[in-house]
């Protein structure tokens, strides 16, 4: 008898074993599948097929690691050259350092074993031989409108790391702040100028150009609606701004981002620059130069943007 309960037990056993088994190995596929999903989305190139959920990502634009890192993402490499300070924790050395934004490390990026890589344009040249290490992510900004490529690249890289619902949130908070400011510059057809200072020269950006968010999002009226569109902007003096007389004078110190230690605010609240209504309404501001010229079209740039024209305003 116990010799017939001894056979029974380990027949269990055995069977046990085999639906563990069984059970293991459909696991193990399941994860498989999991693991090498698709999604087609759209990038400058047009339609790329892309992993869903990729473990090793390179990224070469930090308005996506900007976005990513909002979304919980983080890269195995990425250029640590001229990092904005609001993404610094990236200088730790668990991650793979690829050099500068325009000259990256090729060899570093195949060690890394990367299922995908992130571009934007100052590496298109280097696409192709991008492709032949991973897929090729290619995002980027547009320079006459951050917000819409920030909100573009955002949906984009929601459906690749499966976190549309965390995107539309943001989205939608983004929105709303945006429709309060422009309510509120909108009451009193607020004028503005968009000026960087750098190196002691002064220019400014109007509508189309790469601050045209001043003008078109926050809903500004240009104080001089012919500024001519250039990527550096156009120079101007300082009696150009007394002509002009802005209601609200925004200034991006284009040194602070080098470290250089001019101060900025001297310069500019010159005896010709106090006779105007911006000086004169405590409405000269100095924006975050981290965010509006190193960020590019990332949430967190997108926000301090945000946050900067909300104090100005007096939102908040």
């Amino acid at each position: 008898m116990k010799k017939r309960i001894a056979a029974i037990l380990g027949m269990v056993m055995l069977l046990a074993v085999g639906v563990v088994g069984c059970g293991t190995q459909g696991g193990s596929g399941e994860q498989a599948q999991e693991e090498s999903k698709t999604v087609v989305v759209t990038d400058q190139k047009g339609e790329v097929e892309v992993p869903v959920n990729p473990k090793n990502v390179v990224v070469l634009d930090y308005g996506s690691l900007d976005i990513m890192t909002k979304l919980g993402v983080e890269p195995v490499a990425l250029p640590k050259g001229s990092l904005p300070s609001y993404l610094e924790q990236y200088k730790d050395e668990k991650y793979v350092d690829l050099g500068s934004l325009k000259e990256f490390d090729l060899e570093k990026i195949n060690e890394a074993a990367p299922d995908l890589i992130i571009i934007e344009g100052r590496q298109e040249s280097y696409y192709e031989d991008l492709k032949k290490i991973a897929p090729v992510l290619y995002l980027g900004t547009a320079n006459s409108d951050i917000f819409a490529s920030a909100e573009n690249n955002a949906k984009v890289l929601g459906k690749v790391f499966d976190k549309e619902e965390g995107v539309t949130t943001e989205l939608e908070s983004i929105n709303k702040r945006l429709e309060a400011v422009n309510a509120k510059v909108k009451e009193n057809n607020t004028t503005a100028l968009m000026a960087m200072f750098n190196e002691g020269s002064l220019s400014v950006y109007g509508e189309g150009s790469r601050y045209d968010m001043v003008y078109s999002k926050f809903g500004f009226t240009p104080a001089d609606a012919n500024i001519e569109s250039s990527n550096h902007g156009q120079n101007i003096s300082f009696e150009y701004l007394k002509e002009k007389n802005p209601d609200y004078l925004l200034v991006l110190d284009r040194g602070a981002i080098t470290g250089a230690q001019a101060s900025v605010k001297e310069a500019i609240e010159n005896e010709l620059v106090k006779t105007t209504k911006a000086y004169q309404d405590g409405h000269i501001v100095y924006v975050d130069p981290q965010a509006w010229y190193v960020g590019g079209s990332g949430i967190m740039a997108i926000d301090t943007i945000i946050s900067d024209m909300e104090t100005a305003v007096g939102i908040k």
